[in-house]
């Protein structure tokens, strides 16, 4: 009991010595808030977000068409040689193209957008 009785009192001392600042913090808030209630920032920038996402959807396939060359090349420079890991190259090349391509068709969906 006697620890809570210090706890309290120690406390209501911060409260009275710091009344001032504590004061000016709550007026801060109820005043601001109507203020953050009128602006609409999330409507902004899921307006802005959509706007990006074909350019996005466009990146992706660049990115899966430039996976699919380089590894073309890299399966045929394998198969000249005579390495023996032509099927595991193939496989990291075909996974990357499907990656990319899924990507781009999930994005509308994340966001939310219908491109």
């Amino acid at each position: 009991m006697k620890k809570f009785k210090n706890l309290l009192e120690s406390f209501l001392s911060i409260l009275r010595d710091n009344q001032a600042k504590i004061v000016a913090v709550i007026a801060m808030v109820f005043f601001c808030l109507p203020a953050f209630a009128a602006a609409d920032p999330f409507a902004g920038a899921t307006s802005t977000i959509s706007g990006y996402a074909d350019s996005v959807k466009k990146l992706l396939y660049a990115i899966a068409a430039i996976i699919a060359l380089v590894g073309a090349f890299n399966v045929y420079h394998k198969m000249t040689n005579g390495d023996q890991d032509v099927k595991k190259t193939i496989m990291l090349t075909l996974g990357g193209c499907i990656a990319m391509l899924a990507l781009s068709e999930a994005l509308p969906a994340f966001f939310g957008t219908t491109v």
